[in-house]
């Protein structure tokens, strides 16, 4: 497909594409920042690198330069040259990824197309790119780059499901031109896959179901490597493997490292895991609670870890180890009524999560929900620009209220639980008084209700769009 690359030394531009949010609210600077991020040794921003871009640059053969571009930090300029450009898209991201796509191949570069919604819409994807790489990238990059020298570049690459994560090389950071503008580059990944079936989930189709772990002395070996006072665990959840975890944090202890990371609730339940958690340094756990009714747990397939009998129990045993809390929850699912909105904000307040991050349901590409909503007729449209999770967005019929009865009473719980005097209410209440995770959790907190409210219009705008579709057909 195409000609062959010369034998000029191959240039390859990697892009994660500006997801045009505002939950990084502070990356441009504030006297808050300014003073306080340095004393912690923080980066300018919230935001974290792209790590599927760092690990593609980490099997790139090293005669190769590699450059990262995240263009939620720094702008694109499509007159650079380039061989090749690769670009990591998930869904809220797909049609901005099209448009770099489609601007570079006016130019005559190839490019290549990765990530969960090329994972789940190739077909779609393939229209705008020379080649789309479907599941985990890194074992078939080097394939790719060997095609495109040759000039026979396939369409699709499927790169599966690696079986041992540890046979991987460590993410290629020095491909990261503004390091400093993250909030750490310390960010690990200890594990793949998550065996939960979650209906509303389509990560499952790029990082697979299979739990795999890496061995516990690369991690650590990896971690050692690079230096910053937190790091950040991307795994789904770090609780699948009981023992695997309890080995992990165990050899953690003697690095005296402040550390965020997820787990289900199921885990937590162990207070020999919680102990670790709070011995080795993690500050914050990102937990998903999703909904506080087991009619809805059950609806989404997720009572293999959520029993909601434990959610209070759980919660206080964190925090009497001095442990914060980001809790994940989502409005709009079938068996919500109007009632779930107040009754969410009641349990916020009762258990006092520091970070509670609530979101409308967002029936993704590659779902369960996502086809059962499609099947049903429900679905108002599939503008990507609006499958975005962290804008009041609604872009399916739900069934117990309205589309702006779930916007407004989404909006009432932010502006009831993300706002700085709550945040601070809790936190007293809560006794999690590590610094770091206070200053993350502000940031958190403040940056989740603008972009809320910068998202209104937006919101606007989607259901405009959703009621011509309607009236069309």
């Amino acid at each position: 497909m195409g000609d062959a690359v010369g034998l000029m030394r191959m240039k390859i531009l990697l892009i994660f594409p500006d997801v045009q949010d505002n939950l990084d609210l502070f990356s441009k600077g504030s006297g808050i920042t300014n003073v306080v991020r340095p004393i912690l040794g923080l980066g300018k921003s919230n935001m974290v690198p792209p790590l599927s871009l760092l690990m593609l640059a980490a099997v790139t053969p090293e005669d190769v330069e590699v450059q990262i571009l995240d263009e939620r930090l720094e702008s694109i300029r499509f007159d650079q040259k380039a061989d090749l450009v690769g670009i990591s898209v998930v869904t809220k991201t797909a049609l901005r990824a099209f448009e770099i796509a489609d601007q570079f191949r006016q130019r005559s570069v190839r490019v290549v197309i990765g990530g969960i919604h090329p994972s789940v819409l190739p077909k779609e994807c393939i229209q705008h790119a020379d080649a789309v790489v479907i599941g985990e990238g890194e074992k078939v990059w080097p394939k790719l780059l060997e095609d495109l020298k040759a000039g026979s570049l396939k369409p699709f690459y499927y790169g599966g499901h690696t079986n041992d994560p540890s046979g991987h090389p460590w993410p290629k950071r020095s491909a990261l031109a503004h390091p400093d503008w993250y909030l750490t580059t310390r960010i690990i990944m200890a594990s793949r896959g998550c065996e939960n079936q979650c209906t509303f989930c389509s990560c499952g189709a790029a990082l697979g179901k299979r739990y795999r772990k890496r061995k516990v002395e690369d991690v650590v070996k990896e971690i050692q490597s690079v230096p910053g006072p937190v790091v950040h665990f991307l795994d789904d959840n770090l609780g699948w493997d009981p023992l695997f975890s309890k080995k992990l944090l165990r050899s953690l202890i003697p690095m005296k490292i402040n550390w965020i990371g997820a787990f289900n609730v199921s885990a937590l339940q162990d207070p020999e895991l919680v102990e670790l958690i709070a011995k080795s340094g993690g500050i914050s756990i990102d937990i998903g609670f999703e909904s506080i009714s087991s009619q809805v747990i059950t609806e989404i397939k997720k009572d293999r870890t959520n029993d909601l009998n434990q959610y209070r129990p759980v919660i206080q045993r964190l925090h009497d180890n001095g442990i914060s809390i980001y809790g994940n929850f989502i409005v709009g699912f079938d068996h919500d009524q109007l009632t779930v909105f107040q009754d969410l904000i009641n349990f916020i307040e009762e258990t006092n999560i520091e970070c509670p991050m609530v979101n409308i349901l967002m029936p993704y590409p590659g779902s369960v929900l996502f086809r059962t909503l499609e099947r049903q007729g429900r679905l108002l449209h599939k503008n990507w620009n609006y499958y975005d999770d962290t804008s009041p967005c609604v872009v399916y019929r739900p069934l117990n209220m309205s589309p702006e009865e779930l916007t407004q009473g989404y909006l009432h719980v932010i502006n009831s639980v993300n706002i700085t005097s709550a945040y601070a209410r809790r936190v007293l209440r809560a006794k999690t008084y590590n610094f770091t995770s206070v200053f993350l959790g502000y940031f958190f907190n403040a940056q989740k209700n603008r972009a809320v409210k910068s998202g209104l219009e937006k919101t606007s705008s989607a259901l405009q769009l959703a009621y011509s579709k309607a009236a069309d057909t």
